[in-house]
């Protein structure tokens, strides 16, 4: 073996003796971590375009909001999207209220400073479990900079979409279910490695509600489980693995009950009706509806990986990297690796084959985000794939010893909170009826509420005359959209499967800034709403509108 060159040494040795210190004060280290995790965020809020306090969103978080909103009043939605994050924020609804702006704040703080550190100690639990405590170190680390750092392996014109899009997604600057279903993944993650230790029942059946709880975030992320069912077969774990499938169970079937009382049907029995009846999938699949498609198409995943290409440094280099990281933690732990390469290649095949996913659109990297942290453990463990660094290393990469048991009365009682406390908040809430709490607009539900946006009518010379009140948050700049309808005629459409679904059917007179409008061509009759909107750009051309007004006939 050749000597270390002279002018190396002393800088091996200063980084020996400070891994030897991170790991001898393994809680002052990882506090570290979480700041400087805490600041990136911060930094990233202050550098991409916003609104206030509202970034880039995805599309349904006005719907999860408002769902959540419903439910926090014991009313069941429309259910589009699942039941996992409108339970989570239901809570908070009593104290912002039912506009997604102002519940903003609360869910951005909720996940920064609560999900965002429990997903960088999971992935220190997971790098601890699998080879030391130097290991966790450098994974949550490296998860934490990570996605900073790869900015600049895109191209130019790549990069703003990748900060702007991407990150504020990765990092809890939204209301998506995405990142919250991400932090249950890595949860579940960390447990399933803590069962295989001394084959402990009551952290498979933790690692089984935490994964439970993932799916009923977003259903569709149910395909992280052939990570853990790959570490249970290659363990021979028997046992955990059938404890950790039964954990599972109370979720599927509080989203079965979910989809029967909010729909009428379960999607998956009635595909072809679903679509055809709404006549757009993509918008159903963005939305959350879980309609199942095929596993794999050759022709999608073609496409987006020469879209990665594309816009990538070296795309060959990351499509191989999880490959040479699970070989790397094979040498230390063959179910650790069955666990990460099956819970990467998952989302990467799966998800990242499906049609409504694309690299040039940024939709591919949502869609794949709960393996994202998996896939950048796998690239830290790469370095062990050096010839004889194994053998040199010896009790360095030893995995941690197993630390305190979980009691059987712990874990049951977490299981039966998490998988009961839903499902019968589910099954006591009492389907929406009618249009007087939410409505559609534009295909995406959003309360009725005139404690929020109140609108009143008066008939003068030059026309109708509308004025309106608003109490939503003042720190997003907000604008207001003026419908009515075409005459003297309802203004909604209601279909009733399940709970109704009323459209709003209107005509928008106009976008505005203020508070006041006048109808110069009223029609006799028509009815008026205010709609409340708002978006990233603070462009009154784009973005949803979030809350509306009751219903104001024309006054005579």
């Amino acid at each position: 073996m050749r000597p270390i060159p002279a002018v190396t040494r002393p800088i091996l040795d200063r980084m020996k003796r400070l891994a030897t210190t991170a790991v001898q004060h393994v809680r002052v280290s990882l506090a570290v971590v979480i700041a400087i995790q805490l600041a990136l965020v911060l930094g990233l809020l202050a550098s991409v375009e916003h609104n206030g306090w509202l970034t880039y969103q995805g599309g349904d978080q006005i719907w999860l909001m408002t769902s959540g909103w419903l439910l926090g009043q014991g009313t069941l939605p429309t259910a589009v999207v699942s039941y996992g994050w409108p339970i989570v924020i239901a809570p908070l609804t009593w104290v912002a209220g039912p506009s997604s702006i102002d519940l903003l704040p609360f869910t951005t703080l909720f996940q920064v400073l609560v999900l965002g550190p429990v997903a960088t100690l999971a992935v220190y639990d997971i790098g601890a479990r699998i080879a030391g405590r130097a290991a966790g170190l450098w994974c949550a680390a490296l998860v934490v900079v990570t996605p900073y750092l790869a900015t600049p392996l895109f191209v130019d014109r790549y990069q703003e979409r990748w900060t702007d899009q991407v990150l504020v997604q990765a990092t809890g600057l939204t209301q998506m279910a995405d990142y919250p279903s991400t932090v249950a993944a890595l949860v579940a993650g960390a447990l399933v490695l803590r069962s295989l230790e001394r084959a402990r029942t009551p952290e498979a059946l933790l690692a089984g509600t935490a994964a439970s709880l993932m799916i009923a975030m977003k259903p569709s992320n149910a395909i992280f489980v052939l990570g853990p069912l790959s570490a249970y077969v290659l363990s021979r774990r028997w046992h955990q693995l059938a404890i950790f499938c039964t954990a599972l169970a109370p979720a599927v079937l509080t989203l079965a009950v979910w989809k029967t009382r909010g729909l009428g049907s379960l999607p998956i029995l009635a595909v072809d009706e679903v679509r055809l009846a709404a006549g757009a999938t993509v918008d159903q699949l963005a939305l959350g509806l879980s309609i199942p498609s095929a596993p794999f198409d050759l022709d999608d995943w073609r496409r987006n990986m020469s879209n990665l290409r594309e816009f990538l440094w070296s795309a060959r280099l990351a499509q191989w990297v999880p490959l040479a990281g699970a070989l790397a933690v094979a040498r230390v732990s063959r179910p650790a690796a069955g666990l990460l390469l099956g819970w990467t290649l998952a989302f990467f095949i799966v998800k990242g084959s499906s049609f409504v996913a694309g690299i040039e659109n940024a939709s591919f990297w949502r869609l794949v985000m709960p393996a994202l942290p998996a896939y950048v453990i796998l690239a830290a463990a790469t370095p062990l794939l050096i010839p004889t660094l194994v053998r040199r290393l010896g009790s360095r990469i030893s995995p941690v010893s197993p630390g305190r048991r979980v009691s059987f009365r712990t874990a049951i009682v977490t299981a039966a909170v998490v998988g009961v406390l839903p499902l019968v908040t589910v099954l006591i809430a009492s389907p929406i009826r009618g249009a007087q709490a939410a409505v559609v607009v534009n295909g995406i539900l959003v309360p009725v509420d005139a404690a929020v946006v109140s609108l009143s009518a008066s008939r003068e010379d030059d026309g109708q005359h509308l004025r309106w009140t608003d109490t939503t948050m003042a720190t997003t700049t907000t604008f207001y959209r003026v419908m009515r309808t075409r005459g003297a005629e309802t203004d909604l459409r209601c279909v009733r499967a399940g709970a109704d679904r009323c459209e709003l059917d209107m005509n928008v007179l106009g976008t505005t800034r203020g508070r006041t409008w006048v109808d110069s061509n009223p029609v006799p009759g028509a009815t008026y709403r205010i709609g409340v909107a708002a978006n990233w750009l603070d462009d009154p051309e784009q973005g949803d509108v979030f809350v509306v007004s009751p219903p104001v006939i024309a006054a005579q």
